[in-house]
């Protein structure tokens, strides 16, 4: 009887389960998407493509939280600061990652250090434009025309913190020439003023501008990209006019703050990578001009190394000060 008894209780009780490790249940709730930049802007379309996708796969919202200024490093900081769960998760950018630091004085937070990628996005270039009637509308022409008139000729852009004017700044340390940036609060401002003839150039990342090319409202000068973008397969880049150090992109990641668990991080890295091999996801990103990605962790926290140190070593050659 005791033996039949203590059978009867042992097929009663509940099998044990292992413990899961931290983070193996995530999400079990909405996760936020912390974007540096404004609603509409080709990041933040880069950012609510794979929300969605994010959001199907997992069963739970993904949400975007758009918090701009300061070359990206308000989101950072912020996403930085939050409990490492899972539940905070930054655009990362060239200007959160590698801008930053050398912007500012006392910058609030660490991307080597306080900040974890935890899955690559991929990369944009950056194009230069100008206005039909610009007569210097190939970088050989543009070349010798600045340095016959120093001083003379200007283009707009975004600001000092950001891929496409530092393109521009980097482009001006090559070639020694003398243009001047006129600063706007972002890429449809400076080309409205390119358009109605107020200025002569603008540059910005290449989906802000291509659809206003193809169009024939805007010539392209040159785009930033190491190949020549698949949206605008007849511009050329700055590399093939004899400039391959003007490979400059605009890039993006998911980042999490320092100790997020594993789990987590594996789980949004694959989650990310899937969405990215999806048909209408790959195609909406490649018509703006957007290269999904196929770096490592490892590649992309080696990448983000050297644009910290490229990038730093431009803004000091260029004698700005940080702030």
């Amino acid at each position: 009887m005791k033996r039949r008894s203590l059978l009867t209780s042992l097929l009663a009780a509940p099998l044990a389960r292992p413990a899961l490790a931290e983070g193996d249940d995530w999400p079990v709730r909405p996760v936020r998407i912390v974007c540096p930049f404004t609603a509409g802007g080709s990041q933040d379309n880069v950012a609510r493509r794979l929300s969605v996708k994010l959001t199907e796969q997992f069963g739970q919202s993904f949400v975007i939280d758009n918090r701009t200024g300061a070359s990206g490093s308000i989101a950072a900081d912020n996403v930085a600061k939050s409990a490492p769960d899972g539940y905070s998760v930054l655009l990362g950018n060239i200007g959160s990652h590698a801008l930053v630091p050398h912007l500012y004085a006392h910058p609030p937070y660490n991307p080597l250090t306080d900040l974890e990628t935890a899955a690559w996005i991929g990369t944009q270039p950056n194009i230069l434009v100008c206005h039909p009637s610009f007569p210097h509308n190939t970088v050989p022409k543009l070349i010798a025309a600045a340095k016959k008139e120093p001083g003379k000729y200007s283009y707009g852009g975004s600001g000092i913190g950001t891929s496409p004017t530092l393109a521009m700044e980097l482009f001006k340390q090559k070639t020694g020439i003398d243009i001047m940036l006129i600063a706007y609060r972002g890429a449809s401002a400076s080309a409205a003023d390119v358009l109605a003839g107020h200025l002569p150039m603008s540059v910005a990342n290449i989906d802000s501008l291509a659809g206003q090319v193809k169009a024939g409202k805007l010539t392209a000068i040159a785009t930033t990209g190491a190949n020549r973008a698949p949206s605008l397969p007849d511009v050329p880049t700055f590399a093939e006019a004899g400039f391959p150090d003007l490979v400059v992109t605009s890039w993006s990641l998911w980042s999490v703050p320092k100790g997020t668990p594993q789990p987590v991080k594996d789980k949004l890295r694959a989650g990310t990578e899937k969405a990215l091999r999806e048909p209408d996801v790959l195609e909406s990103m490649k018509q703006g001009g957007f290269e999904p990605g196929t770096l490592t962790i490892a590649e992309a926290d080696a990448f983000i190394r050297a644009e910290h140190k490229r990038w730093g070593e431009v803004i000091r050659a260029a004698g700005i000060q940080p702030q």
